[in-house]
């Protein structure tokens, strides 16, 4: 899978399924800020806020990222897949913080940090009944349809009002955007350009193509597009949202792409890729515009937030630059 439960693209060494570009979309229930109690709807219910929380336990990265953001005072979060803390916090938490198994929601240790709310937006493996035991122990915040179905800037948003700083949230968006556009402004020529973002597993490259996947919309807030032969290729979701399986026999199919950026199940699949003849030769890797991505950065371009915005346009612009500058 790609990135534990989250993405069947991405964690078998990396990531590969999404949260998005910054749209302006408000949060739902749009309260004076700072305000509690807090109301917020979600996809298994409704969410009561009744005062600003002390105590964080945040279950996804992108809860991790925007509350340390936030200054809120983080007391337990899920491990990240590398076993190494998220390199792009605004402030180190104490390492014995990330304690939760994010494979398997360890109920009782949750309730062990005494939270007074719970941050689930980017929670993978959030069921009903696993929201439903979490909600006797404090409030869940968690998405509004389903997971990685809406946009960074609106996950920002409803987590600033679960912790009473809707203003620090829009900053850190208005910041995520100003990054973009200044990518844009950079690399004028990015507009139009094409790319795709896959994984070589075993026999198979998954490309996330699908138009609807948060990594294609942070993508395109670039300007950049998937090439027209993927555009309207026919995607399923069980390798991960809007993915397709692309055969080793069909690599040259890579070529239509101007850059090409790919993850890896592991150390064995980064080999044959840039061993493997039907791959090696391709003219996007030998001129240079291919990029292996790193676990943390492919994490980020599978389900963005606008706290990682910098650390992912870091990895991404150095290709990039070579159609766009």
């Amino acid at each position: 899978m790609l990135i534990g439960r989250v993405l069947p693209i991405v964690l078998a060494g990396a990531l590969l399924a999404g949260c998005g570009t910054a749209s302006q979309e408000a949060p739902q229930q749009a309260a004076p800020a700072g305000a509690f109690p807090v109301t917020i709807k979600n996809a298994y219910g409704e969410t009561v806020i009744k005062q600003k929380p002390q105590r964080v336990v945040a279950l996804g990265l992108g809860d991790i990222a925007v509350a340390n953001a936030l200054g809120a005072n983080i007391v337990g979060a899920v491990k990240n897949y590398t076993g190494k803390p998220l390199p792009y916090l605004r402030t180190k938490l104490d390492e014995a913080v990330y304690a939760v198994d994010p494979d398997a929601l360890n109920i009782e240790k949750i309730a062990a940090y005494r939270p007074d709310v719970i941050l689930a937006l980017t929670c993978y493996g959030l069921d009903q009944a696993e929201y439903n035991a979490l909600s006797r122990i404090a409030p869940v915040v968690t998405y509004e349809k389903e997971l990685y179905a809406s946009p960074m800037d609106q996950d920002a948003l409803t987590i600033g009002r679960a912790l009473g700083d809707e203003a620090g949230a829009r900053k850190l968006v208005d910041d995520a955007n100003a990054s973009i556009a200044k990518v844009k402004s950079e690399l004028p020529r990015l507009a139009g350009k094409t790319y795709l973002y896959g994984q070589a597993r075993g026999e198979i490259l998954p490309l996330v193509v699908g138009k609807d996947n948060m990594s294609t919309k942070f993508m395109a807030s670039l300007g950049l597009k998937v090439p027209d032969a993927f555009a309207g290729a026919q995607t399923s979701s069980e390798l991960a949202p809007g993915t397709i399986g692309l055969s080793y026999e069909n690599a040259d199919q890579l070529d239509t792409a101007d850059a090409l950026f790919m993850t890896f199940a592991g150390p064995d699949d980064q080999t044959k890729f840039e061993s493997n003849p039907l791959t090696r030769d391709l003219r996007v890797i030998k001129e240079g515009r291919y990029h292996p991505m790193s676990i943390e950065a492919a994490q980020l371009l599978q389900a963005p937030d606008v706290v990682g915005v910098d650390y992912l346009l870091g990895e991404l612009k150095p290709t990039l630059a070579k159609i766009g500058a």
